[in-house]
Parts: C-alpha cells; sequence; structure tokens
C-alpha cells in the first residue's frame, strides 16, 4: 500500500512527490500525459513574487513566493538565471511613488536575497531607442527567467530517485473509498491502495472531484486563460520589460530562447479547461500594448508562435480576475479518518 497517491503531474504534483518522497513516505503519481505537459509549460516561464500582488495584500503570497524564488535560484541554477525588469514609469498610471513602494517591499519582504536590489534610472541613458521617447524614468528590479517544464521534470526525476513510482500515459478508471485507504483502478486493470488520495490536477480540479472523486461539495474556482505572443527579438539586451498596460493589468517583454521576444499573459476566463486556442481579441491586447511602449512597431503578421495555458483561480466573489488571488488551498478531507487533499 502507498502513502500517497497524486493524481496529476504538473509542477504541483510533480514537487508534492518530491517532497513527499524525500521523507521517505511511499508515493506513487499519475499523469494522463506526459509530466509537465500541460499548464506547467505554458507559464510566462517566470519563478517571482508577484509584485503586483501586493497591491491586493496578499503580503504573505509574496514572502512565500520569493522565499521560494530563492531556494530554487540555490538548487536549480542550471535552468534559472536572474534576469533584470525593467518598468518605464507613466504619469497616468501608476504614481512613481506607490511603485517605489512597492519595490522596497519586494526588496525586503522575502527576507535575504542574492539578487540585486531595486533602483531607479534614466531609461534614455541606459537603453536608448528601444521604447518611445515620453518614457524617460524607470525602475528596475530581479526576477528569475526559468525553464518551466524542465523544472517539472527535474521535480519528477528527483521524485524517482527518492523512491516515488510515477507513471505517465496513465488514466483511472475508477476510484473508490473505504474507511481506512483508497483503492484506484487504472485503464491498465492495475489496482493500486493508498492511504492519501492527493488531487493536484490543476484546471481538472474539480472535473476529477465530480467524475472519479464523486465529490460534488468542492469549492468553487475560476478558470483564466494566459496566453502569450513570440515574435522575433524586438530588442538586443539581456533584458525584460514590466509594462503597465492601460487598464492596469502587467504585460511582460522576455528575451526568449536567444532570438526571440515572448510577450504576455492575458486574462480571459473560460469555462473549459481544454480551451486552449488564443482569441484575436488577445493577441489584440498584446500587440496594442507592445505598440504602445516599443518604437519597434508589431502586427499579427510578425507573430512566430503562440501557446496559451490556463490557471485555477480560487473564487473571492469579485467581478475582476485580477483581483483573484493566485494563492494555494489545500481543501483536506478528512471523512471516515481518512484525508483527501485537494491542491
Amino acid at each position: 500500500m502507498y502513502d500517497i497517491f497524486i493524481i496529476g503531474g504538473g509542477i504541483n504534483g510533480a514537487g508534492i512527490a518530491r517532497d513527499a518522497a524525500g521523507r521517505k513516505l511511499k508515493v506513487i503519481l499519475i499523469e494522463k500525459d506526459i509530466v509537465g505537459s500541460a499548464t506547467s509549460s505554458w507559464s510566462t516561464k517566470l519563478i517571482h513574487g508577484g509584485l503586483r500582488y501586493l497591491e491586493n495584500y496578499d503580503f504573505r503570497l509574496v514572502r512565500e513566493s520569493l522565499k521560494e524564488r530563492d531556494i530554487i535560484f540555490n538548487i536549480a541554477r542550471d535552468i534559472v538565471k536572474p534576469l533584470p525588469f525593467i518598468i518605464p514609469h507613466s504619469n497616468n498610471l501608476r504614481p512613481a511613488w506607490m511603485i517605489k513602494l512597492g519595490l522596497f517591499l519586494y526588496d525586503r519582504i522575502g527576507g535575504k536575497t542574492k539578487l540585486p536590489r531595486s533602483s531607479s534610472f534614466n531609461l534614455k541613458q541606459k537603453y536608448p531607442k528601444i521604447l518611445e521617447d515620453n518614457y524617460i524614468k524607470a525602475f528596475k528590479y530581479y526576477d528569475l527567467q526559468v525553464d518551466d517544464k524542465e523544472l517539472t521534470k527535474l521535480n519528477v526525476k528527483d521524485a524517482i530517485k527518492q523512491g516515488a513510482t510515477i507513471k505517465e500515459k496513465t488514466t483511472i478508471s475508477a476510484i473508490k473509498r473505504l474507511q481506512n485507504k483508497w483503492v484506484i483502478t487504472l485503464n491498465n486493470k492495475e489496482i493500486i491502495e493508498s492511504k492519501i488520495l492527493i488531487n493536484a490536477t490543476g484546471p481538472w480540479i474539480n472535473e476529477v472531484n465530480k467524475n472519479l472523486l464523486n465529490n460534488n461539495q468542492y469549492r468553487k474556482i475560476r478558470l483564466v486563460k494566459g496566453s502569450h505572443l513570440i515574435f522575433n527579438k524586438l530588442y538586443d539586451e539581456e533584458i525584460a520589460f514590466t509594462f503597465q498596460n492601460k487598464d492596469k493589468r502587467i504585460v511582460f517583454a522576455i528575451p526568449y530562447k536567444n532570438d526571440f521576444t515572448l510577450v504576455g499573459t492575458t486574462e480571459h476566463e473560460v469555462s473549459d479547461p481544454n480551451n486552449l486556442k488564443i482569441e484575436n481579441f488577445e493577441i489584440n491586447y498584446l500587440i496594442d500594448c507592445i505598440n504602445l511602449f516599443f518604437n519597434k512597431k508589431v502586427n499579427e503578421s510578425m507573430i512566430v508562435d503562440s501557446f496559451s495555458g490556463i490557471r485555477p483561480l480560487i473564487e473571492n466573489f469579485r467581478n475582476s480576475t485580477s483581483s483573484l488571488s493566485r494563492d494555494y488551498l489545500y481543501d483536506l478531507n478528512y471523512s471516515n479518518n481518512q484525508a483527501c487533499l485537494v491542491n
């Protein structure tokens, strides 16, 4: 019998497997495809504390995220690198004092870090001819760029090294809950028993709850799609830009795979976790934002590629998807003296 059965091989499932196996628990993880092949490979490729989350007073989340950022920096140097982020200042958006205060907190709330602290500078003197002439003052801070899919794979690799069992391209046909254990039947008719079951399926979390766990008392989530565009390199410097768009949302422009610039992300609520098609209005939104700032203008014909990922966010009954917390939740079910953890 296993101690923990994990459904889902994204970064959450992989991280749980690695941590649990490292604690000498007997762990098995099931992934319907290849580990790290879905949401965990469709991100903006950043490890960050969530600078803009400070506006929602998510101080604990930012603090924990910054601490985790530094842990990953220390243990995964081969797939992460520090990257300076430039915030060009505009008088019609967030005031300079607010950005300064946010960066002051961002530098310190996570404790001691090896990344440089933020600063302000003259954009025209430091990085001329990249942005429109009306952007003169700018702020700089640091976060990490990461190979998100490789990060998931490394967690799985280490989990296996610690004794975990990982099964890819495997689905579940039935789950039965008994008084002291879970009985899981796989699509190949293999039957597995486990003391604890963890649903770490990301956007598919409620589908698994309903269709496999027969649990209709789950927490409401909202599925928010984030889309990205890839262009041939828009500038040569090894820096990223954090743009404050007209609607006060944040859009990043990031060096990507040496020859490209990655632009993202949008926030569009969807009902289907499999709806990954980028919509025309998302393309236009990102292009308009880029053209608001860059000297070099872009259009749809210049798009090299695009991708979208869907994030499950906990409902907090606010209208704006931007105001939804990016915090995590463990929904614990202890009936029959057995824990069902939902991530």
